[in-house]
């Protein structure tokens, strides 16, 4: 069967290069990139598109002759950003190595990130190939790793950054973005011309993210162990600035003088754990905070449907916005009202008060007072998550993002 692109016409595309520097399996497949790689995977080969993916895979080997030795030589450099492009370095030279040895038999490319292209760019070049290639891009790359604190702002390494960042845009045909505002970036920042961009909001597979009954609720709280009468907040966030766990936990504050029986569970890890836990601890909220750590991907379905309500509460960092949330869809998905802020992809996809509830970006307070009305109003609360449910499924199915993904590919091939 032939491949065919978002109108239905028939594809030129059979056979598609994934390139990440990044395992999109690691630790369970946690995170909404390695997400995005896997689900793209799946829908592209419904549409009768063969994929190979060349990504950087933590074996034995690859430790032994990288990570380690990279290690030691990381403890005698004296700035985080030095050793940050270290670490970067390693696993660039290993995505090198890997392609080297594909035989780049394909029609298009779709490089996942910003170093994945300077790779692209490097071997290609060697071997004297020049295949069509588009990037999708999940973030701001340099932004971010400011924002987390693995780069200085204006150090000369995120200079480095900014500059490969910018030829990496300029090199690929056609760009994917997950949201607008990045597209804007991409437009403004870099001077990359607008009709080389297009959006295309995040998918999820809504074949396993579905709501379920009662009585599946109830069970999933008996197995979790969450007590079958408590008021279940979900927050699944990695634990960095921009995901604004630390404005969820203080929102438990007010929220527990209306609901003492609320518990807010924050699914995820990252950098400011510790941080977090001291929190909780400070604003003693022990017994009603639990941070579970990163919960792998295949297991986050059953915290979803335990869940009353979900939380994506981020904030605008170094600039860095949320974009599509592959949370807020998961959870939206499974028929739970989500609260959210008013920044980035987040505001593009709910509608305040029919598929989900807005608040102001940073405020505790905000945040509480739509968590609140959704628990007195459970009327309310049903009506906006069957609506979610309705919403994603129209919208951000896997299968059809696949095929808007395929027509990008078709518009590289011809340019």
């Amino acid at each position: 069967m032939p491949s065919a692109n978002e109108d239905g016409t028939s594809s030129r595309v059979r056979r598609v290069l994934v390139v990440s520097l990044d395992d999109p399996m690691k630790g369970g497949g946690i995170g909404g990139k390695h997400t995005h790689i896997r689900l793209l995977r799946k829908g592209l080969a419904s549409a009768s598109v063969n994929t190979d993916l060349v990504t950087v895979r933590e074996t034995a080997s690859f430790r032994m002759v990288r990570r380690y030795p990279g290690a030691l030589r990381r403890r005698l450099l004296k700035t985080p950003d030095e050793r940050y492009l270290s670490l970067l370095g390693d696993f660039a030279r290993q995505l090198n190595r890997n392609l080297m040895n594909t035989d780049f038999d394909y029609d298009v490319i779709n490089a996942q990130d910003v170093p994945s292209m300077k790779a692209l760019g490097e071997v290609q070049s060697f071997k004297r190939v020049k295949l069509p290639t588009v990037l999708t891009l999940h973030g701001y790359h340099t932004k971010e790793m400011v924002s987390v604190g693995e780069m200085t702002e204006g150090s000369p390494q995120e200079e480095e950054m900014l500059r490969n960042e910018s030829a990496a845009y300029h090199e690929a045909r056609r760009i994917i973005c997950v949201d607008s505002r990045i597209r804007d970036y991409v437009v403004v920042t870099h001077g990359v011309p607008r009709e080389r961009t297009t959006v295309i909001p995040n998918a999820i597979d809504v074949t396993t993210f579905q709501p379920v009954g009662e009585p599946e609720v109830e069970e999933m709280r008996v197995r979790l162990r969450l007590g079958k009468n408590r008021n279940v907040l979900l927050c699944p966030r990695r634990l960095v600035p921009k995901n604004g766990v630390d404005v969820a936990i203080k929102a438990m504050e007010p929220i527990l003088k209306e609901f003492s029986n609320a518990l807010l569970l924050v699914a995820g890890d990252g950098p400011q754990r510790s941080r977090l836990e001291g929190m909780v601890g400070d604003l003693g909220l022990s017994d009603a905070v639990k941070l579970l750590g990163a919960v792998p991907h295949a297991d986050v379905l059953q915290y979803f449907q335990a869940a009353d309500l979900v939380l994506v509460p981020s904030v605008r960092s170094q600039d860095v916005e949320e974009a599509t949330s592959l949370s807020m869809l998961e959870g939206m998905a499974c028929g739970k009202p989500v609260v959210v802020t008013d920044i980035g992809g987040l505001r593009e996809t709910v509608r305040h008060g029919w598929n989900g509830m807005i608040a102001r970006q940073g405020d505790p307070e905000a945040l509480a007072g739509m968590c609140l009305k959704l628990l007195s109003d459970r009327e309310l609360a049903t009506s906006i998550g069957r609506n979610a449910a309705e919403y994603v499924r129209k919208n951000h199915a896997h299968e059809p993002h696949a095929r808007r993904v395929l027509s990008e590919y078709e518009k590289a091939l011809e340019e």
